[in-house]
């Protein structure tokens, strides 16, 4: 069975001038973290770009080395340094992207603004 009351008869919910939004802090806040993020992540990218290109090097280089082995206990060590190398070099990696995403994280969410909540 329909509700027969109208909720258009209720009036709005009115709150403290002080809680409302100013659109153009708003603006400018979101403007902010826009610039922030996009600032974050072209660093990102960056240095996911010469982590590339550094591996990609370090791979030819190898490659070289592998060729000029003369026997197969030298290959397999030169590809044992190779792939410790390797593993060193995408963990370290791995930390750096990682604190550059926590990094863009904070930097984005220290634009906004706080409602009154979040400053008790």
């Amino acid at each position: 069975m329909p509700d027969d009351a109208n909720t258009t008869d209720r009036p709005p919910a009115v709150r403290p001038a002080s809680w409302r939004p100013s659109p153009d802090r708003g603006a400018t806040a979101g403007r902010r973290s826009f610039q922030y993020w996009a600032h974050g992540m072209a660093r990102l990218f960056q240095e996911l770009a010469d982590f590339t290109q550094m591996r990609v090097l370090e791979e030819s280089a190898m490659w070289d080395k592998l060729a000029s082995c003369r026997d197969s206990a030298a290959a397999a060590e030169m590809q044992r340094r190779f792939a410790a190398k390797a593993s060193a070099d995408c963990a370290a990696a791995g930390r750096n992207f990682a604190q550059l995403f926590a990094e863009i994280g904070r930097s984005c969410g220290g634009g906004l603004p706080q409602t009154p909540h979040e400053t008790d």
